[in-house]
């Protein structure tokens, strides 16, 4: 990954020999076909890896999706594209705060009134701040909201979203949040208190998630998108790291449409997964992830 991670994350970026960058022929959303009906919200689908997700969720053939962000503006650009995409596909936009409790729910409420159902529900929502920062020098308004859009956020989706997926008979029951392989830095030039920290504290949420309902045939999966030169990578990220930003907003989108849209990859809720890594690659590892309990945090004593 390069001098400017830590070993920690080097380590797990690593698992895999393979290092995709787009869209290839085991995560090529174009070639699946997903069951009817199949209906998909994303929270966060605005621009970037969201709307990367929701082309992806498009091309496989989805039959409803809920677009969910605070710019509605761009929400209405990326539904443009994802009918190109899939004319037959039906899309909701819907204006959403990741982070008001009454918003989240408003989001569930209207998914469920629409198309009374969900499959699958993706928390992309995120807030970086600035990087660099110590924990000194850290704006408490960077650390807080922070937490509440990549922590809190993740919380209240999934707070009202699973009742719905786990209502869905026949339904594919997945709860995907996108983390970062950030959450396991402490250390290095894109180390930081608030980004780091709360994407941390989602992924093991997302574990949680999983121990509490996987029982009940939800899936919960934390996915890396890859490197992803985006709005908020350009604007908190320091510019040294945009080399390293090779990765197309389509690859998350790809990965989570491989991911859902069968039961085939539910070894792996509750556990983290990187977009970079080969799909084929990854499924021949599974015995061996399952039996070291590997991708998931651990503390070695």
């Amino acid at each position: 990954m390069g001098t400017w991670d830590d070993t920690g994350a080097a380590g797990i970026a690593g698992f895999l020999s393979s290092n995709a960058h787009d869209i290839y022929p085991s995560i090529d959303p174009s070639k699946v076909q997903l069951p009817k009906p199949y209906v998909v919200c994303i929270v966060g689908a605005s621009r970037g890896i969201g709307a990367g997700i929701a082309h992806a969720y498009a091309h496989a053939g989805a039959s409803g999706l809920v677009l969910a962000s605070r710019r509605v503006s761009g929400l209405e650009q990326v539904a443009a594209e994802c009918t190109k995409i899939n004319p037959k596909v039906r899309i909701e936009i819907v204006a959403c705060d990741i982070t008001s409790d009454s918003s989240v729910q408003a989001l569930a409420s209207k998914t469920k009134s629409t198309f009374g159902r969900l499959d699958v529900c993706v928390v992309n929502s995120g807030y970086t701040g600035p990087i660099e920062a110590k924990v000194t020098e850290t704006p408490a308004g960077d650390f807080i909201n922070a937490s509440n859009v990549n922590y809190v956020g993740t919380f209240l989706t999934a707070k009202y979203f699973i009742p719905l997926l786990l209502a869905t008979e026949g339904g594919a029951k997945a709860l995907i949040a996108v983390g970062t392989l950030a959450a396991f830095m402490v250390k290095g030039m894109i180390a930081n208190p608030h980004y780091n920290v709360s994407k941390a504290a989602q992924l093991r949420l997302m574990e949680t998630i999983h121990e509490e309902y996987s029982s009940e045939g939800l899936a919960a999966y934390t996915i890396h998108p890859g490197g992803v030169l985006t709005e908020m990578v350009k604007a908190a990220v320091p510019e040294a790291v945009h080399a390293y930003c090779l990765d197309s907003t389509e690859l998350a989108g790809g990965f989570c449409v491989w991911l859902s849209k069968d039961q085939s990859h539910e070894w792996l809720s509750g556990r983290f997964a990187s977009a970079n890594w080969d799909a084929d690659e990854l499924d021949a590892k599974k015995d061996v992830v399952l039996k070291k309990n590997l991708l998931r945090f651990t503390v070695d004593v």
